[in-house]
């Protein structure tokens, strides 16, 4: 007999976004789906977000307009918990 909990129903809802992930949406779009020029960053592998976010941080991307300012204020754990968050939508 299998019995269907609704902990595993609410499991496989996607988790709320991260507070520091509201400020993406203005250029990335809605849960990071940009179809313009500025790229879209949902599905894409955490370690990729995360280290372009970390390269951001460091001024290592040139020609990099506004990331740079947005990262600053990041801890590591939150630089780690948005990009988790956008390689988890699809």
């Amino acid at each position: 007999m299998i019995i269907a909990s609704p902990l595993a129903a609410w499991a496989a809802e996607p988790a709320p976004a991260p507070l520091a992930a509201a400020v993406c949406a203005n250029c990335h779009g809605t849960e990071g789906r940009n179809e313009g020029a500025i790229p879209a960053i949902a599905g894409k592998p955490a370690f990729l977000i995360a280290g372009k976010l970390r390269d951001f941080k460091a001024d290592k991307v040139a020609n990099a307009t506004v990331m740079p300012r947005l990262v600053k204020g990041l801890t590591e754990a939150e630089i780690d918990t948005v990009a988790q968050y956008f390689a988890n939508l699809r």
